[in-house]
């Protein structure tokens, strides 16, 4: 049987992620349709409709992915509270975008909404205790406030990043980020 846990299941998935990476390097996201996929990965509709219920579903758990991808590299760090801090950990995180840069750009670009709730699972394990300590007693609203700003401002300097090229090295563009934080 087909199931999330064999590999096939697990390949196809891949395929039909690949595919819409590849079919939106040519034309508008909201203009690749779920039958280009299907014909382009040589795959039935209803194979895909087994791993996704449509193309906003596709995007959304593949952001999901690459979220749970910058957590694990959070936990490696061994401070999630600090890991935004650290330049060789922001480095590694903006590298990360950059090796997957043609799906941050339809992301960040035309799934804002998604982006910005899948980015907000950060809140709990690292930008919350990091305000905690560093901010003191303020209120729970105030530290939404603060994690909103840095939350837009990283998004949005993430997204200009994408669309000149990836022009900086990850290098750079850690430091611009970071003498940006509050301290």
């Amino acid at each position: 049987m087909n199931t999330k846990n064999n590999q096939r299941y697990q390949e196809t998935e891949k395929l039909i992620q690949n595919t819409l990476l590849s079919l939106a390097q040519d034309k508008d996201i909201h203009k690749v349709t779920v039958r280009a996929i299907c014909e382009a990965a040589h795959i039935n509709r209803s194979s895909f409709y087994l791993h996704y219920l449509d193309i906003h579903d596709l995007i959304y758990k593949m952001g999901l992915e690459m979220m749970n991808d910058v957590g694990a590299m959070m936990r490696r760090s061994g401070s999630a509270i600090d890991f935004f801090l650290v330049p060789d950990n922001m480095v590694q995180m903006i590298a990360y975008v950059k090796e997957h840069h043609t799906f941050f750009d339809i992301y960040l670009t035309h799934y804002t909404a998604a982006a910005g709730e899948n980015f907000s699972l950060l809140w709990e394990s690292a930008a919350r205790p990091y305000m905690q300590k560093h901010y003191g007693s303020i209120s729970e609203e105030e530290m939404w406030y603060h994690f909103s700003f840095f939350k837009a401002g990283f998004i949005s300097v993430l997204s200009e990043w994408i669309h000149r090229g990836c022009l900086e090295t990850p290098e750079k563009l850690a430091e611009i980020i970071l003498r940006n934080l509050p301290l």
